[in-house]
Order: structure tokens, then sequence, then C-alpha cells
């Protein structure tokens, strides 16, 4: 469970990771010592899965968002073919759902030749992918929010 120690960690970190620990101790007034060590222990409880740089992607040419929602027809292929999809370039996100789509995958391309290209290539395409019945996308006309923060505290 996690205290009020960890949410407020968690809450900096999320904010911004890069910062030095003297940083975030002078914003939370804990100390760093236990900021350093509650990181640590929310690393090691896989509350914390990684510290990583969160591109965006305008700003290296990938301007078309697209999120790719796919029917499977045989319901045993799913895993095998989100896994398929999850190690393709340019795919952002992949989530097994329930309801009408059973996958949907966020892509981000630099151009609609490019998305459709990821879909319908012949070879390499997602549509070739043994098991795939349809897809539906939609492309992201703006983005209002995408900075991988969840704040539930």
């Amino acid at each position: 469970m996690l205290d009020i120690i960890d949410k407020k960690v968690l809450k900096e970190m999320q904010e911004n990771a890069d910062r030095k620990l003297y940083e975030i101790e002078k914003k939370t007034r804990i100390p760093r010592t236990t900021i350093f060590n509650r990181i640590k222990k929310l690393k090691k409880e896989g509350i914390i899965k990684n510290i990583k740089a969160i591109i965006n992607p305008s700003k290296i040419g990938l301007n078309v968002c697209a999120s790719v929602h796919i029917v499977v027809s045989f319901k045993k292929g799913v895993h095998e073919i989100a896994k398929k999809i999850a190690s393709m370039p340019n795919v952002e996100e992949v989530y097994i759902t329930a309801g009408v789509f059973d996958i949907i995958a966020k892509v981000h391309f630099k151009n609609n030749e490019d998305l459709s290209k990821f879909i319908f290539d012949d070879k390499t395409g997602i549509k070739v992918l043994e098991g795939i019945e349809r897809t539906e996308s939609m492309i992201c006309l703006e983005t209002i929010k995408e900075n991988g923060v969840l704040s539930p505290f």
C-alpha cells in the first residue's frame, strides 16, 4: 500500500524524473535519503516500471497518430497477434480489449502513406497477419493529453 510519502515521490517523478533529488527535496520537504530509498523501494515493488524519456512524436517527424482497432478471427491467437504488433516499429501502445475490437494499437507515422503501408502492405502490413479479420483506424486530429502520467493521488 502506498503511503503519503510514496505518493508525493511518485507525483514528482512523473512530473519530471530528470530532476536532481535535492530539487525534489526542496519541493516536497522530504529528505533526499528518504526520496532515494523510496524510489529504490518503488522500483523493487514494480510500481515504478521504468524511467525513460517521453518523446514528442511530431518533433521527430512522426506527424500522424492513429488508433488501429483490430478484430481477430480466432480468439486463441489474440495474444500472439498483439505481441507481433507490439514488436513492430512505430507502435507506441497495444491493448487487448473486450467489446467489438480485440486489439487496439496506438501508432505514429510520418504520413498517411506510411500508415497505409503499416496496415495494407502485401508483405508486412498487419492485414496479412494470420488471424486478423478486419481493422478500423481512427486518425487523431489533435492530442489533448499524452504524457504518460497516471495521477490517482
